[in-house]
């Protein structure tokens, strides 16, 4: 079920969100971040790290993505299961994909972290590719796109899928 829900997700990336017609109900911002949830998924299934290991995505700072995260624990990629790790403050190290909630918290210390250990940085904070992150989620016209800064994932020795880096926009 789970899979269903998470290829429907990938398969709603260009799918208007509808954010005007529901911002009463809650529904869209719940549905943003149940598409982002599923994209983690899948950057964890399309990006190759240097090394073959189980997959943990961590969250640093409080995002609404919190109440969706913890539907990919135990999940497997390649019979590996991913660990979902939310908490404060989370070591660089102990993940492969970081989730940032707060561009502040995107630092020269951060960057030089996610290269040493390999781990593809995300965030849907305005301006966060640009300023060295790797993945952004960017609303536009009201589609969630991604944004990807490829001289960060390149510097972090992580390699993006052909297939995900179609379906964004390419910062270099």
């Amino acid at each position: 079920m789970l899979k269903i829900f998470l290829k429907y997700g990938l398969f709603c990336m260009g799918v208007c969100l509808s954010l005007c017609g529901h911002a009463e109900d809650g529904q869209p911002i719940s549905r943003e971040y149940q598409l982002k949830t599923a994209y983690l998924f899948h950057f964890a299934e399309l990006a190759e790290w240097p090394e073959a290991t189980a997959v943990t995505i961590c969250l640093q700072g409080n995002n609404p993505i919190r109440t969706y995260l913890p539907v990919l624990n135990g999940q497997h990629i390649d019979n590996k299961a991913v660990r979902v790790k939310l908490g404060v403050p989370i070591a660089v190290e102990e993940c492969q994909i970081l989730f940032f909630s707060d561009l502040n918290a995107l630092s020269a210390t951060v960057l030089a972290q996610a290269q040493k250990y390999h781990v593809l940085l995300v965030s849907d904070a305005d301006d966060f590719a640009q300023k060295g992150g790797m993945i952004q989620f960017t609303l536009r016209d009201n589609k969630l796109k991604l944004v990807v800064n490829l001289n960060s994932v390149k510097s972090a020795g992580l390699k993006l899928s052909s297939k995900l880096l179609r379906m964004a926009e390419i910062l270099e």
